[in-house]
């Protein structure tokens, strides 16, 4: 995720643990005085799944060198990886355009619309929730 949308990512991974799932977030995880992306390269190698998220900010440099490594590795160990498309996001940057050809959660009005959210845990766990509409 780009750092300005870190809010609405948050906001995501605070129901994600209210439902079970315990995602890894930098901010929550990194230590002061140490190199995001040394302990970032520390944890792509544990992760079973990766949710990219985009949103209104578009991605940063860094966001898409980590992308490039998530889904190297995913690939490469056959783990699930979730494009999230945030509230106000119509398309994938023409630079993440491979994007595209995974099933994708996107966010419509929201970042607590209850569908999406559970898209996003049935993608994480492989469950698929059981919803009142079946």
């Amino acid at each position: 995720h780009n750092n300005l949308d870190k809010p609405a990512v948050l906001e995501v991974c605070r129901w994600l643990r209210n439902s079970g799932v315990y995602p890894w977030v930098d901010v929550e995880q990194i230590p002061p005085g140490r190199w995001f992306q040394d302990v970032i390269q520390s944890v792509v190698p544990k992760v079973k799944a990766a949710a990219i998220f985009v949103g209104p900010h578009g991605t940063g440099r860094w966001q898409e060198l980590e992308i490039r490594s998530f889904v190297s590795q995913c690939v490469e160990r056959a783990l699930p990886v979730i494009p999230v498309l945030l509230p106000s996001v119509k398309d994938f940057p023409g630079e993440l355009v491979f994007l595209r050809e995974l099933n994708h959660v996107r966010f419509e009005r929201g970042i607590n619309e209850i569908q999406p959210l559970n898209r996003l845990l049935w993608g994480i766990t492989g469950k698929k929730p059981v919803t009142a509409m079946g």
